[in-house]
């Protein structure tokens, strides 16, 4: 034991709690704010391919052509909600996207099912654009082949 400045008898172990309790505030609080936090590449968009395809299955022309920047993609969802109904509502559930080539404001995203049918076979996009406000430039889906 030793005395404090203030002539105060202390223990070692005190010194050795009050670093413990600060490293214990550091790490709740670096955890509760995350400044420094990723998403998985392509996540950031889920949410547009998701909202696209959801108006694909709905054969919601106006949305789909709202989300799109061309009518090609919305010609392409309106043949896949007809044509494979079942198979497109794979990808408006679980999915997992993942980005590939990356120029300028287009990004390659590619979009895999969670489940059997397809999941080796994504949904291939080009979003102009990113989160929220990225616009189908294009998509193509192998697994439902309607070109």
């Amino acid at each position: 034991m030793y005395l404090d400045g203030r002539g105060h008898m202390i223990d070692g172990k005190e010194p050795l709690f009050l670093t413990i309790l600060a490293a214990g505030v550091f790490v709740i609080a670096l955890v509760t704010f995350q400044p420094y936090s990723a998403d998985w590449p392509g996540q950031g968009y889920t949410r547009p391919a998701k909202r696209y395809l959801r108006a694909a299955l709905r054969q919601d022309s106006l949305e789909l052509a709202q989300l799109s920047l061309s009518p090609s993609p919305v010609a392409w969802a309106l043949e896949a909600a007809r044509t494979h109904p079942e198979s497109l509502s794979l990808w408006a559930g679980r999915v997992s996207a993942l980005t590939g080539k990356h120029a300028g404001d287009t990004t390659e995203v590619f979009l895999y099912p969670r489940g059997e049918v397809c999941s080796d076979a994504p949904i291939v996009f080009r979003f102009v654009g990113s989160g929220d406000d990225a616009k189908v430039l294009s998509a193509r889906a192998p697994c439902l082949n309607p070109e």
